[in-house]
């Protein structure tokens, strides 16, 4: 039974979907907000979304099938900015506060989008 499940898990293509949207979102993001800082800003963005797909995989999941609402999918999800490091863009000068807005802005992108394709 688990290998089943796991096996829906790998084809959900409706994650695939989302992962490109963001990622897209992300790269809109980074442009406009940190011009000079954009590859770097990609770079930590990148490192994130990695090191959180399977959460957000399992969240999304079951957030499409109702098991989750998106209060709680919020919270999960915001729960992670904690762990957000963006450390080329701290390496690089920027000023935390303009790296706590794009922290902001990238949660609140992936909140989003989640929603857009899973709701």
């Amino acid at each position: 039974m688990q290998s089943r499940g796991r096996s829906k898990m790998k084809n959900f293509k409706e994650f695939d979907k989302f992962v490109e949207l963001v990622e897209e979102g992300t790269k809109e993001l980074a442009k406009n907000t940190l011009r000079g800082y954009k590859d770097e800003a990609l770079a930590d963005a990148k490192v994130f979304l990695e090191s959180s797909k399977d959460d957000a995989r399992r969240w999304s999941k079951l957030l499409l099938k109702g098991e989750l609402t998106q209060e709680d999918y919020e919270w999960l999800i915001l729960s992670k900015k904690d762990v957000v490091e963006l450390q080329l863009l701290k390496d690089a000068g920027l000023a935390a506060v303009r790296i706590d807005r794009f922290k902001n802005a990238l949660m609140n992108l992936v909140i989003d989008t989640a929603f857009d394709v899973f709701v």
